[in-house]
């Protein structure tokens, strides 16, 4: 529909739901938010005035993307393949 303003307001919701909803683990929360990021570039990019909230997003998010490394960095393990390092995040 191409509805950008309207996408905006649903990415903001969305966004108020993670962060007011209890995750089973902080990490949990973190990889939400991670994904609500990625999910949001298509927004931003196509919303009049998105170039600049993206920014507001990333950097109110940028400490859960630091937590996100610091525990992937803490399991990464060489002799682990892909698989066993996806289940370092998403346990």
């Amino acid at each position: 529909m191409q509805n950008w303003d309207i996408a905006l307001e649903e990415l903001n919701r969305l966004k108020e739901i993670i962060d007011s909803k209890s995750f089973s683990s902080p990490l949990n929360q973190v990889q939400s938010r991670i994904w609500l990021m990625h999910w949001s570039l298509f927004i931003f990019f196509n919303h009049d005035n998105g170039r600049t909230q993206i920014i507001d997003l990333f950097n109110q998010d940028k400490e859960e993307v630091d937590e996100l490394c610091r525990t992937l960095e803490e399991k990464e393990d060489s002799s682990c393949t892909a698989s066993d390092q996806f289940s370092c995040i998403t346990i």
